[in-house]
């Protein structure tokens, strides 16, 4: 009796290892960034051997089973659950596959494919400029102008003005009258013109390139050639030039023979 006992036992430990063993799995994420960390589990129970395919994009980073690795082919030999850390090292869609034994015939384990992505970058704003501060009121308005940066600009700074409606307060003096002022085109400084209200506040401001004066722009003075209406114009004759002392004796000497001439 006893020792059908013990043969009842053996042969329900041999059937609980072997059940055991089928139960081996892997498992890894569907889907991870190029470059990160991910844990490739098996789970198992009892001394068992494995051989899996781990492809050359994916990096073995952690293993406490110090299994080896001759190109694809990693091997081990380890007891209960493990689990290695890999990490992609190129993207692209990967299988791990492989076979285990307990010593009781190879199994094939249950595949799986992972995703290795290339990680996408969020484009950063860059420092945009200071918003300035609110204008001044002028025909019952402010404004001030700001700075937006957001993937609907393409993360470009883009400017861009807000405004606000304002009242200006009437200006009053010692007295507590309220002052008004003359309506119309003024200059606002010497080389500024601008529209003043009777609320006192300037608006329509214009550069004036030559400098402002008595309410408007300076010009260019205009410059007119001036021409004489009657021109005589003096033809002289050519200046003649001194004669020659041989000169003077040809010319005595042809008077002569003239003269002959004239009296024959």
């Amino acid at each position: 009796m006893e020792t059908q006992y013990r043969l009842l036992i053996i042969v329900l430990g041999i059937f609980l290892s072997i059940s055991l063993a089928s139960a081996i799995t892997i498992s890894t994420p569907s889907q991870v960034n190029l470059g990160e960390n991910f844990d490739l589990v098996i789970l198992g129970s009892g001394f068992y051997a494995l051989e899996m395919k781990i492809p050359q994009g994916l990096s073995i980073i952690s293993d406490p089973s110090v299994g080896t690795r001759t190109g694809d082919i990693y091997k081990t030999v380890t007891t209960g659950s493990l689990t290695i850390i890999l990490r992609g090292i190129q993207s692209g869609t990967y299988t791990i596959s492989g076979q285990f034994t307990d010593g009781s015939g190879i199994k094939d384990l249950n595949s799986q494919i992972i995703i290795i992505k290339e990680q996408e970058v969020t484009p950063i704003c860059p420092t945009c400029l200071v918003d300035s501060v609110w204008s001044n009121c002028e025909e019952g308005k402010q404004i001030k102008i700001i700075y937006i940066c957001s993937s609907s600009t393409n993360y470009q700074c883009v400017q861009t003005t807000e405004t606000l409606d304002c009242q200006v307060e009437p200006i009053a003096d010692s007295d507590g009258d309220i002052v008004t002022c003359e309506v119309g085109w003024m200059c606002k400084d010497e080389n500024n013109l601008a529209y003043q209200s009777s609320d006192c506040t300037l608006s329509s401001v214009q550069e004036c390139s030559e400098g402002c004066d008595n309410k408007g722009c300076k010009f260019k003075p205009e410059i007119k050639e001036q021409f004489e209406d009657n021109l005589t114009i003096e033809i002289l004759p050519p200046e003649e030039k001194p004669k020659s002392f041989f000169a003077k004796i040809i010319d005595f000497i042809k008077g002569v023979i003239d003269a002959l001439i004239f009296w024959d």
